[in-house]
């Protein structure tokens, strides 16, 4: 029997799962250090705890900041990473993270942010910042690994910085400590119910201790009592 097939149906199927998808997401995270040192302890903890497999990344990122009333705490805080040694086909490629301030909830222990996630590409991305309103409150180079367990990510990342704002060939780049930045994460939905996920990170970092313990970092209080960092110079397009 030959299927009839209504075009105007599937047209419409596919409006609707377009639009249905999920440009803003729940953020539940935890973070923190570890000495170098005792990286590789962590990482056969994690090999061990976590799917197979794990990814590298070699990034520059800059942190902006925007804000809409007299408050110092920052609304919105915007997050512009590409990676550092570009090649050809992600030349001029950019990753927006818009983070939104944590949710109020004394009680739930990790930190709960709205976050949206999105891609660009400009040949002068700093201007196009600007005419958005943004200014940038500092820069750094960050080179780790990306390991997954299900919906949790975890990152470990060490953090890096330029001698000479908007210069980063070797010579100019330091490392800024000794210590691995370490965090912790899962993705939600926007409106799910977020409290039987953040137990569930919590549970998972705490297998972790005594090596290193997973904070709900109260970063939106410390910005604001010590003030930004002073902003750099505009970056190089096309860093070596």
């Amino acid at each position: 029997m030959d299927q009839t097939v209504n075009v105007d149906d599937d047209d419409q199927l596919n409006a609707q799962s377009f639009t249905s998808i999920p440009y803003q997401t729940q953020e539940c995270i935890l973070y923190g250090t570890i000495y170098e040192t005792y990286l590789p302890d962590l990482e056969r903890r994690l090999a061990g705890l976590c799917d197979p497999g794990s990814e590298d990344f070699h990034e520059h990122e800059m942190s902006f900041s925007l804000r809409t009333g007299m408050s110092m705490t920052p609304d919105v805080t915007i997050k512009l990473r590409r990676r550092f040694k570009q090649d050809q086909g992600f030349l001029n490629c950019w990753m927006f993270r818009y983070i939104g301030v944590p949710e109020p909830d004394q009680k739930c222990p990790v930190i709960v942010r709205k976050v949206i996630d999105s891609c660009s590409y400009s040949h002068d991305m700093m201007t196009f910042a600007k005419t958005l309103g943004l200014r940038m409150d500092y820069e750094f180079i960050t080179k780790g690994t990306i390991w997954t367990t299900g919906k949790i990510k975890i990152v470990t990342s060490c953090l890096y910085r330029s001698d000479r704002p908007g210069h980063y060939d070797q010579a100019s780049i330091k490392k800024i400590s000794n210590s691995v930045l370490v965090e912790m994460s899962i993705n939600l939905p926007e409106s799910a119910e977020y409290m039987h996920a953040a137990k569930q990170l919590r549970d998972f970092a705490d297998q972790f201790m005594p090596l290193i313990y997973m904070e709900k970092i109260d970063y939106w209080k410390k910005y604001c009592s010590t003030g930004s960092v002073q902003p750099a110079a505009q970056p190089n397009p096309n860093p070596s």
